[in-house]
């Protein structure tokens, strides 16, 4: 038995101790310039961006971006061939005046399309980093939190400018192309651009701004939407309701805060023409009204979107 366990004790004792492996899995340590606020900034601007049409992301998420904005162009590409092929036969500038497919009156057409574009796709930029709790990993570096309101509000907003101005472009450029007299037609198109730069704008920022700062106070994404176009759509409707039961100081307040009446009575006062909402015609107010009315409410929810993320528990 002792020479036994004497031969036991040996061998425990000849075995090697269990030790840990090390393992080369390639880290190193980052030497390089350090790009700081203005770049992550950029960055989720451009993420923002590509987000709003699907780029960057699966097939379904380009459906709705895809759809909208062809459904926004192809009134424009088929005025522009009608007005071309009007042209060569005669009887173009008539039909060009008469066509419901012009700078003046395009906007109106495609408002509805816009705020469309915004309920779909905010919720989808705003929620997902909510719902899956990414935010804690944006605020931990050099990102403030008011660079990622700004940086998501700005990414929407330049994709609805991208989207209204589309269709515009396509008017602009076949108006020309098709005219006699291109010189003549040149001038007048240039005539205008401020118009039509300017209503795309005030379209982009107000809406931008109203989905943004909706979309940021839930990370479900059928609340956010849902909320969107009550706002946007419902609002009006109770708004043309109103006014015209109402008195006159009712329904100047509330057109001033229907955005959809704001925008159709800016579009009217920008290229002097008549507003197609009654409820604008029966408030009755001057023009630069209403692109202040616009200029409020943006502002108005920039603050309330940047309040939202400086309170947000990351």
């Amino acid at each position: 038995m002792t020479e036994t366990g004497g031969r036991l004790a040996t061998s425990a004792a000849s075995t090697p101790a269990a030790a840990g492996s090390i393992y080369d899995l390639g880290y190193r340590h980052y030497d390089g310039p350090r790009l700081g606020r203005r770049h992550a900034a950029r960055a989720l601007f451009l993420h923002s961006l590509r987000g709003a049409y699907g780029i960057g992301r699966g097939g379904r998420a380009k459906i709705a971006p895809i759809l909208l904005v062809g459904l926004a162009i192809i009134p424009a590409i088929v005025g522009v061939g009608i007005m071309a092929l009007a042209r060569q036969v005669g009887g173009g500038e008539f039909l060009a005046d008469a066509s419901p497919i012009r700078h003046d009156t395009y906007f109106s057409l495609i408002t509805t399309l816009v705020m469309l574009f915004c309920a779909a796709q905010a919720p989808e930029i705003l929620g997902r980093d909510q719902r899956h709790g990414l935010l804690s990993l944006y605020f931990s570096r050099a990102l403030r939190r008011v660079d990622y309101a700004l940086g998501r509000l700005a990414g929407i907003v330049i994709a609805i400018l991208i989207f209204v101005l589309l269709p515009q472009s396509i008017i602009f450029v076949g108006s020309i192309l098709s005219a006699a007299d291109t010189g003549k037609q040149l001038g007048t198109e240039i005539g205008l651009l401020p118009a039509i730069l300017g209503q795309a704008a005030i379209i982009s920022l107000l809406l931008g701004s109203v989905a943004t700062v909706v979309s940021a106070f839930t990370p479900r994404r059928i609340y956010a939407t849902t909320s969107i176009i009550a706002v946007l759509f419902v609002t009006s409707l109770i708004t043309s309701v109103l006014a015209e039961r109402g008195s006159l100081v009712i329904a100047r307040l509330l057109v001033l805060l229907s955005p959809n009446d704001v925008l159709d009575a800016t579009n009217a006062f920008l290229f002097g023409r008549a507003g197609d909402e009654a409820a604008t015609e029966l408030a009755q107010l001057p023009g630069p009204v209403y692109v202040v009315a616009a200029a409020a409410i943006t502002v108005a929810c920039i603050a309330l979107l940047v309040r939202r993320f400086e309170r947000i528990p990351a």
